[in-house]
């Protein structure tokens, strides 16, 4: 997937797909609609590291990472001349070990 403002250009790595859609899933699987509220944040955050991408603070080495305020998650990405590349979508208490695997 790709968005793009006057400045930056946004792309999502397919594992960071994945990890949307299985949120989304397991969300929905727990009440019907909340994947839908889950989706509907990750679209906020997207277009929050679009328009202001230097925002949040560096974690791991050059990743940046964006924490949605309603649901654990972060949104992981690298930012490089005028193109975001969002890396992974995890859950806040997943191990550090799956960053690494990424």
């Amino acid at each position: 997937m790709s968005l793009k403002n006057d400045a930056y250009t946004l792309n999502i790595a397919d594992a960071a797909e994945g990890d949307i859609r299985d949120a989304f899933l397991w969300y929905e699987e727990q009440k019907s609609g909340l994947g839908k509220t889950f989706e509907i944040h990750i679209s906020g955050a997207l277009e929050s590291i679009k328009e202001n991408p230097l925002k949040n603070q560096l974690r791991y080495r050059s990743v940046r990472v964006f924490f949605l305020k309603k649901f654990p998650y972060g949104v992981h990405y690298y930012v490089s001349d005028s193109h975001i590349l969002i890396v992974a979508v995890f859950h806040t208490s997943r191990d550090r070990e799956n960053w690494d695997k990424r």
